[in-house]
């Protein structure tokens, strides 16, 4: 098959490990940068193009066809990054990921709300109007509180308010620089940390379990982070299997923490890292991608 990987960071671990898998599987595998093209839509045939751009200097082509795409960018380029999934998904172009699911998985809170809607636990979990006054929200989620910027990965965006005051100011803060913030519950038991699940299809292929360090209330890798190997319940496992299907992803990264009252999904990622959990586990997620995706395009030519 002949691939596109949409990423900016074409050296990032997770984007060469994919290349080298593809390639070993005898796939031929491009990385974009969905930045950098122009899309095309016209009543002549062809009624889809896009254009790419190398350089802010050099000319733009046309691009080729691809058999099947690999959506790897970050939070930034989620707006263009779908639009060009949905410039391939409307040509029958299979996608590990499609637009659609990107989308709810990477907005917070409607991904809460549609795990919500599926009967999947979640930490209590709140979202004010800008109208609503920020004193009052702190009425209906206990201190210590965790805010969370409605976009945002690797960590950021995520504060831990100890005391309610503390909360309304952070609040108030982020109300006044327009940036959209929901309210959860801390799980304090927890004690920093949290299970990486890594889903593909319907299968937890790898898990970890990470622990934040130094002080540091969140676990994730760039935040400092460590891991260890970790022995998921059968209940957990179908907990990540069905947070992943309640978002129409056919990839993620699911976040499970384990509450006195049972095991909660705190996050879902739909371009989840490789680099931390394939080493922790030593499992080779890359090629089992890459088996998925080729089963993914074999069903779709099979009609």
């Amino acid at each position: 098959m002949k691939l596109l990987m949409l990423c900016r960071e074409p050296r990032l671990y997770s984007c060469q490990r994919l290349k080298e898998a593809a390639e070993n599987s005898g796939h031929q595998m491009d990385i974009l940068d969905p930045n950098r093209c122009l899309l095309k839509l016209s009543e002549h045939s062809p009624h889809f193009e896009i254009f790419y751009q190398t350089a802010i200097d050099s000319p733009p082509t046309v691009l080729p066809s691809y058999d099947a795409i690999i959506p790897r960018f970050g939070s930034q380029s989620t707006q263009m990054g779908c639009a060009v999934l949905r410039h391939f998904e409307a040509q029958n172009v299979p996608c590990l990921n499609s637009a659609t699911a990107f989308l709810q998985a990477r907005d917070k809170w409607q991904s809460l709300q549609l795990l919500m809607a599926q009967g999947i636990a979640i930490p209590s979990s709140l979202l004010a109007g800008s109208e609503f006054h920020a004193p009052n929200t702190m009425h209906y989620v206990p201190s210590p509180t965790i805010l969370k910027t409605l976009t945002g990965a690797q960590g950021i965006g995520v504060i831990l308010a100890e005391k309610k005051q503390s909360a309304v100011s952070i609040l108030e803060t982020l109300k006044q620089a327009e940036v959209p913030v929901l309210a959860q519950e801390f799980i304090e038991e927890a004690n920093g940390a949290d299970l990486r699940c890594f889903v593909i299809g319907e299968r937890v292929v790898a898990s970890m379990q990470r622990m934040s360090q130094n002080g540091e209330f969140r676990a994730n890798f760039h935040r400092g982070g460590s891991a260890e190997k970790v022995m998921l319940s059968e209940g957990e496992k179908n907990i990540a299997v069905q947070a992943t299907k309640a978002l129409g992803l056919d990839i993620a990264g699911v976040d499970l923490i384990r509450a006195k009252r049972g095991t909660l999904v705190l996050e879902v990622n739909a371009s989840p890292g490789l680099e931390m959990i394939e080493k922790t586990s030593g499992i080779d997620i890359a090629l089992q991608m890459i088996v998925h995706l080729e089963k993914k395009y074999q069903a779709l030519q099979n009609g």
